[in-house]
């Protein structure tokens, strides 16, 4: 089996901290990514060997309280595939995140896989936004991938 290519897509929720967008107390989350990961060229003998690696950066300013902690969450199709949360927060200016995960979808028989990451604060009265963010996936198929 040859590996192969799929698909690269990017979301840009902000590319400047000028842009800010305020982080909402769980339950509520900030979705701030979205993307579309085309599978539909995935060969026969590639189909049950597709990877997705998953990756981000947010930038996060206005942070007052110091117990505060923010929960990002990627989901596939609606379904939760990474959770990883930061904190209790020191007050600070702004701190900055990467981030990454791998996906190993069940069944590309639909031809696209749908994600999207999202951001949440367990501060009822959180005064912590977002800036700079993006998020985007690369996805591959075949013996060897990843």
């Amino acid at each position: 089996m040859a590996i192969q290519f799929l698909d690269l897509r990017v979301s840009q929720h902000s590319n400047n901290d000028g842009f800010t967008t305020p982080i909402p107390t769980a339950p509520d989350s900030l979705t701030f990514g979205i993307i579309g990961v085309q599978t539909a060229g995935v060969s026969p003998e590639n189909a049950g060997d597709i990877r997705v690696l998953l990756n981000g950066y947010v930038k996060v300013e206005g942070i007052t309280a110091t117990t505060e902690t923010l929960t990002l969450r990627i989901f596939r199709d609606g379904i939760q595939i990474f959770e990883t949360s930061v904190g209790p927060l020191a007050a600070e200016t702004g701190e900055v995140w990467g981030f990454s995960a791998a996906d190993f979808p069940p069944d590309p028989s639909g031809g696209q896989l749908d994600y999207t990451v999202t951001i949440e604060s367990d501060l009822a009265l959180s005064t912590a936004v977002i800036a700079a963010a993006n998020f985007s996936g690369v996805a591959a198929a075949g013996a060897g991938v990843f």
